[in-house]
């Protein structure tokens, strides 16, 4: 399915899905904004910092 076809389907969501779609289009990565400082930059750093604490913690998976 491409992106032009996600942003009909689901529009909510497709805005951010087709810019990341289009950010992995061949660009160098290394110019890119980390993840985590898009995140900040989203959410403010204290709430970014407890959200990858908490989904770092999660457990994946069963423990044997």
């Amino acid at each position: 399915m491409s992106a032009a076809t996600l942003t009909k389907v689901a529009p909510a969501g497709s805005s951010r899905l087709l810019a990341d779609v289009k950010a992995l289009d061949g660009r160098d990565p290394s110019t890119r904004i980390p993840a985590l400082d898009r995140l900040e930059a989203a959410l403010g750093r204290e709430f970014a910092d407890r959200l990858v604490t908490a989904l770092s913690n999660e457990r994946i998976g069963p423990r044997s």
